[in-house]
């Protein structure tokens, strides 16, 4: 049996804007999820081609060539909600060329998997974590296709849809294969924190411990791999993928210390030429892990600020001080790891003068890169539960069965609206990166003309943003 994965280009729902011309300029991370899932699938004795059109720069064409040399017997796709109709516009054109049946998975299907299967396009999905459902499926595809009784998966049988909606989550994630990164090009992976290639991507965790009233990590379970599984994996594409670089992708890799302090132990032990980024929060790290990260070559670790607003921070359920956001950020910065705040603007209790206080507040701490959004109310959230209390439809649903119903959700109990918010951003892109500090700290690690045009393509995209911000603003206000 054969399966081609295929990974299209990103794109987002227009409530995703603000971040439209961050992603196009921050470079490509290798598509994890995917990557996963091939190495569960030759792990079932199939036959795996992954077609990564983004990093690989492919058009339609292309890939479809490319496809039809490999002569697959089914297609694989991942979603996520803001990407959904996007990813699902390639899907039928693979469909209509090919007449392939589709698989697809992700996130928004966990969510959606009845409103995704409304899509005729779609045969069959896995509803959350593949581990368990995805061999089984794999087994019953290639013995002609008695589904029933597989758990967490979808499918269509005499013209009606058949979906089992159970979440089931693997226990122990050390038994989980290594991504399947010999089916991808490590070398045209980036991003705007990597200084060293080949870069890729890791997970040492799944799920998130702690409750972000704007986040839905936390619907899974929190698991950690095993520090000498993660060792194992880091050393692997080391030696195999000569991997340089690697971007730590849990929502908060330190929530666990005893797991950090022993990867940082060991990683020093291994004495590998290499360097890495993760994410954190302020009020689970320390001096001596900052010290450990340091040690073990981190350069660059990302914080969740988001607001410098106590209330604010208090109604997004953080747990955070703007004291201990101060304190942890000076002492990251002094020991030298560069530091990515991210920030957010239109939560309830938001006001003119909130928000700009937390854009002197980004300009006043000694961050090197900042990301700034808007709220976006998503599924299984605190902050959805509180619009739809106050009369938002299930505006992720709707939209998952009709495209039409596209439209950008307003801000609820704020001063400001979506509109004002997205020019907020736009100032803050604007009033943050071109900072003389900013721009010669820029200019001093610019290793090759490559750098310099994605360098060069972000601060336009900056600026561009900026002007359609403000010329919203005029024409709406």
């Amino acid at each position: 049996m054969k399966v081609t994965l295929v990974f299209t280009p990103n794109q987002l729902n227009p409530n995703f804007r603000e971040l439209v011309f961050r992603d196009e300029s921050i470079g490509s991370i290798p598509p994890l999820s995917l990557l996963y899932v091939a190495a569960l699938l030759e792990q079932e004795k199939v036959q795996v081609e992954l077609i990564d059109m983004a990093a690989e720069q492919l058009t339609y064409p292309q890939a479809l060539d490319r496809l039809r040399a490999f002569s697959p017997d089914l297609l694989g796709f991942t979603t996520t909600t803001p990407s959904f109709h996007p990813v699902l516009r390639w899907i039928k054109q693979f469909k209509k060329d090919t007449g392939l049946p589709i698989l697809v998975g992700g996130e928004h299907i966990k969510l959606y998997p009845e409103e995704s299967m409304v899509h005729p396009e779609i045969d069959f999905c896995i509803v959350g974590e593949a581990e368990i459902p995805l061999p089984q499926f794999i087994r019953a595809f290639k013995q002609g296709g008695k589904f029933q009784g597989i758990k967490s998966l979808g499918y269509r049988e005499n013209g009606r849809v058949v979906i089992d909606k159970t979440r089931q989550a693997i226990k122990d994630i050390d038994t989980v294969p290594f991504p399947a990164r010999h089916l991808i090009k490590n070398e045209l992976y980036e991003n705007i924190l990597t200084r060293k290639k080949n870069f890729t991507a890791f997970i040492s965790t799944r799920g998130c411990p702690f409750k972000c009233a704007f986040c839905n990590q936390n619907l899974q379970a929190y698991r950690t791999r095993s520090p000498q599984n993660f060792i194992e994996e880091v050393v692997r594409n080391y030696q195999e993928f000569k991997i340089r670089d690697f971007d730590i992708y849990d929502s908060t890799f330190t929530a666990n210390k005893k797991l950090v302090l022993r990867v940082c132990e060991e990683l020093q032990r291994q004495n590998l030429d290499i360097g890495f980024s993760a994410r954190s929060r302020v009020d689970v790290v320390s001096k001596d892990m900052l010290d450990a990260l340091k040690a073990a070559g981190c350069h660059t670790i990302m914080y969740g600020i988001e607001s410098s607003n106590p209330e604010i921070l208090k109604r997004m359920n953080k747990g955070i001080s703007i004291a201990r956001v101060i304190e942890v950020v000076e002492y990251t910065k002094k020991i030298g790891i560069d530091i990515l705040g991210f920030f957010m603007f239109g939560f309830p209790g938001e006001t003119h003068q909130t928000a700009r206080e937390t854009i002197r507040f980004a300009l006043k701490l000694p961050l090197d890169y900042a990301q700034f959004t808007v709220l976006l109310p998503v599924t299984e959230t605190a902050i959805y539960d509180y619009y739809r209390e106050r009369g938002l439809e299930d505006y992720w649903g709707e939209y998952t069965k009709d495209p039409a119903k596209e439209r950008l959700i307003e801000l609820i109990d704020t001063e400001i609206d979506r509109a004002e918010a997205s020019g907020l951003v736009a100032e803050a892109y604007r009033r943050f990166f071109f900072r003389p500090r900013i721009i010669w700290k820029r200019f001093k690690k610019l290793q090759s003309l490559h750098e310099f045009q994605r360098l060069a393509k972000g601060a336009l995209g900056i600026l561009a943003n900026s002007l359609m911000a403000r010329d919203k603003d005029v024409t709406t206000h």
